[in-house]
């Protein structure tokens, strides 16, 4: 019974694998961000393949084992760029220096190559029985599987950091560009990487629990369930997603801005010194705060639920550089939060002044989704719309 649900787990993953690779096969020509998503899809669908291999295919099983390791050694380097890719401030593209992400293909083809030198006879001893005291090649390869484990952790454990990095680097970035930043934020891949983790804590431990503990809440059949859930949840999100600064793609006005933040993890890092290349000067700096208030408050441009660092800038006739340090520096605001106070302010004024629904407020001041509004409402007011119209006497409106 285990083996057959192991079975038709396995062939439902592989199924929405392949109609996903379909899907993106026909758009990878215009769409290069989604070549890393392929390589991550293939590595996930050799891994999932398991079951069917040794139910249905056992010829090929040696083949099967030998390629395990270059699909594992892949999958994270290869989720790493498609993070990169999703990230970027401009149109990815892959380039011969990313390949570096892909040394430790070497070290996993070295491996295959020992597995399938092996005599039949050892490679069952070795993988699937006792192999008694180990000498010659199945020491070597015995010997080279576990330092290959070893480097594996120690790789996955860095990309995993590496893609939490780059996703709180880019979260930040996405504040200081955009007013409305839904649909970019990326949370879903934060559960992708837990749930990567936690199938591989369970794997981990049906693993070397498998002969000592016989629980039905721990099995093969378990590991390729959560596997499942793995590949659903990054074939569902990514066939939706685009890269976060896609809508500034082209654009000749958008440059690169200096991350502040990370600018202070820097050991010569003070506020005066997070732009310490820039000429502008207090003066000027409160020159683009009047303009940016003027343009904002006065004209009205919060009202605009696309708004953009670059589209105010351009509006005010200065460089998004110098805007952006402003907002920073001199103001102490990201351009999502400036932006978001303006709003905030208009939406307390109709609170107060109309009857009309929360929903229609927070259209009618730039918002462009009811939790948005209602999330920044609160970090501002320290309550929520409807408290506040309830504390001002007005009638509570959904």
């Amino acid at each position: 019974m285990n083996r057959m649900a192991e079975l038709i787990l396995s062939v439902a993953a592989l199924g929405m694998l392949a109609l996903t690779l379909q899907v993106l096969i026909l758009q990878q020509p215009r769409q290069a961000y989604l070549q890393p998503l392929m390589i991550a899809l293939c590595a996930l669908g050799l891994m999932l393949s398991g079951p069917l291999v040794f139910q249905v295919f056992p010829a090929l099983i040696d083949g099967y084992i030998a390629a395990l390791p270059l699909a594992f050694f892949a999958l994270l380097p290869s989720l790493y760029l498609y993070v990169q890719a999703l990230t970027a401030p401009h149109a990815w593209q892959w380039r011969s220096v990313q390949g570096k992400h892909y040394w430790t293909q070497v070290f996993a083809l070295a491996l295959a190559l020992q597995i399938l030198s092996l005599p039949a006879t050892d490679r069952q001893a070795l993988f699937f029985g006792d192999p008694g005291p180990l000498h010659g090649q199945m020491l070597i390869t015995a010997a080279t599987f576990l330092l290959a484990t070893l480097l594996w952790l120690v790789a996955s454990g860095w990309y995993v950091l590496r893609i939490s990095l780059q996703l709180r680097q880019y979260r930040r970035q996405l504040r200081r560009v955009f007013a409305a930043d839904a649909g970019k934020r990326l949370y879903w891949l934060d559960g992708l990487l837990a749930a990567l983790l936690l199938s591989w804590a369970y794997a981990l431990l049906f693993f070397v629990l498998e002969e000592r503990v016989h629980s039905r809440w721990l099995s093969a059949a378990g590991v390729i369930l959560l596997a499942l859930l793995l590949v659903s949840l990054l074939c569902v999100c990514a066939l939706r997603q685009q890269p976060g600064f896609a809508e500034l793609f082209g654009s000749a006005t958008v440059q690169p801005l200096p991350d502040p933040a990370a600018e202070a993890e820097t050991p010569l890092s003070t506020e005066a010194a997070k732009y310490q290349r820039s000429a502008l000067s207090e003066e000027q700096a409160q020159r683009i705060a009047e303009k940016a208030r003027q343009a904002v408050y006065e004209q009205a441009l919060y009202l605009n639920p696309a708004l953009t660092l670059y589209q105010l800038a351009d509006h005010i006739g200065v460089p998004a550089q110098y805007l952006s340090q402003t907002l920073n520096q001199t103001l102490g605001l990201s351009f999502y939060d400036y932006i978001n106070a303006a709003r905030i302010k208009a939406a307390k004024q109709q609170l107060v002044q109309t009857e009309d629904s929360i929903l229609s407020i927070a259209m009618a001041v730039g918002f462009n989704a009811r939790s948005s509004f209602y999330k920044a409402f609160k970090a501002s007011t320290g309550m929520t719309p409807v408290m506040y119209r309830a504390a001002q006497g007005k009638s509570v409106m959904g």
